[in-house]
């Protein structure tokens, strides 16, 4: 066991007949291959997104510069935008406690299954390979347990055959990557048997201040959790129903509420307020907001269980962290409470954020890890391939090579985290 700035060392020979037997299995080399192109592709994935990123930061639009604080105040106040704050540095970190936000329990047991997995696979690998291992250990943040390893000699895979050596490096993202897509698979599948609040009109989750719904909170008249069955006669049964009859009222407008609060329906007359949907466009306020219907969360949880092939980055919408997971993620803040499981109940929700937590850091690490830039599982595989493969100035020159691409990587990955903030402090014409 060491110990050094917070951070406890504990290693250990034991574990690593359990590496031995997993080896034996030949399965795991036919993996290898398959973790070699998961990890060039994931690799060249998070190339291009660094890239786009990059290019619409430069070539957005001022409002897009505004909302991502990639503009001056003085340019958006002058284009009448306001400028947003970009994401803090702390938030591109996989750590919980240091990310704020990412969950302590569910951060914690998500980076720990990934770390276990990730160095794990590198050892059984390794020894498939028959390359020694010379201990695994866990890693502690004073008691918080935050990592693995395996000790596997660096310059015995450099000397092995590039199709040995890139399987054990490509062993580590790749195994994320099936890791990650099991967790999602499985939280589809529970989303997917979720079974909806029944009610019949459209759920206040809350009122605006000031509105005219507001002034109705407060003579006690509506309160949170009532249902808005009736506009003028004309019964509403989803959000979208209830949006399109108030797209044709105009501010100052009388308008009826027929409101359901414990299955007693009463009606209000109400005096619209302004709602301004453009700048020239302006229909009548009700002030509620947070409001679902039985058919909105049905369609929110069919849309979420089934966009794996259609709207994949779907399931990057992290629940608590951007607002518009409250309209499209069943197990978010505002949501989960409107749903329930036949076969766990209420404990649906503590399942669901395990799963999406293991899923979210397992496919983060995993690209990261991937990107060619030494010393990174990406950057070692690729300086393997160098050494091994090519003509002889190629391997001579290994080492060169793979420097000259590490330090383009990491001009890229600082220009994806700082170019927002440097353009933010440069008034640009």
């Amino acid at each position: 066991m060491t110990f050094s700035f917070g951070i406890v060392m504990i290693r250990t020979r034991r574990l690593l007949s359990i590496l031995d037997k997993l080896a034996k299995y030949r399965i795991f080399g036919w993996l290898g291959w398959a973790f070699l192109a998961i990890t060039v592709v994931s690799g060249a994935f998070m190339l291009w997104l660094m890239l786009d990123q990059d290019y619409i930061v430069l070539t957005g639009s001022l409002a897009l510069r505004c909302a991502i604080g990639a503009a001056t105040a003085s340019q958006c106040h002058a284009g009448g935008y306001v400028v947003q704050p970009g994401p803090s540095l702390q938030a591109y970190l996989l750590l919980p406690g240091i990310n704020p936000f990412i969950p302590i329990v569910y951060g914690i047991i998500g980076i720990v299954l990934a770390v276990v997995i990730h160095e794990g696979t590198h050892g059984v690998l390794a020894r498939s390979f028959k390359l020694p291992v010379k201990s695994t250990g866990v890693l502690l943040f004073l008691i918080v347990p935050i990592g693995a390893f395996v000790e596997i000699d660096e310059k015995l895979i450099q000397k092995s055959r590039f199709r040995n050596s890139g399987r054990i490096m490509a062993g580590g993202p790749g195994s994320n990557i099936i890791v990650a897509l099991i967790a999602l698979v499985l939280l589809l599948a529970l989303i997917g048997t979720l079974v909806p609040m029944q009610f019949n009109g459209v759920y206040i989750g809350g009122v605006l201040s000031p509105s005219p719904a507001y002034n109705l909170y407060q003579s006690h008249q509506i309160q949170p959790g009532d249902l808005i069955v009736a506009v003028n006669g004309t019964s509403v049964h989803s959000v979208s129903e209830l949006s399109a009859y108030m797209a044709q009222t105009h501010p100052n407008q009388t308008l009826v509420l027929s409101i359901s609060h414990d299955g007693q329906i009463s009606n209000h007359a109400i005096t619209l307020g302004t709602n301004k949907i453009n700048s020239t466009t302006t229909i009548g306020l009700i002030g509620v907001y947070q409001t679902e219907s039985n058919t909105d969360l049905q369609n929110i949880r069919n849309n979420y269980a089934n966009a794996f092939f259609s709207k994949p980055l779907l399931y990057l919408i992290v629940p608590g962290i951007i607002s518009q997971a409250d309209q499209v993620v069943p197990f978010s803040n505002a949501l989960h409470g409107f749903y329930t499981s036949p076969t766990l109940g209420s404990y649906w929700y503590p399942a669901a954020l395990t799963l999406f937590w293991i899923w979210f850091i397992n496919v983060n690490l995993a690209f990261f890890n991937a990107i060619p830039l030494y010393p990174l599982d990406g950057g070692q595989a690729m300086l393997n391939f160098f050494t091994h493969f090519g003509k002889k100035w190629v391997e001579i020159r290994a080492k060169a090579i793979t420097t000259a691409i590490s330090l383009a990587m990491f001009a890229i990955i600082v220009s994806f985290l700082f170019l927002p903030r440097i353009l933010g402090l440069i008034p640009l014409g």
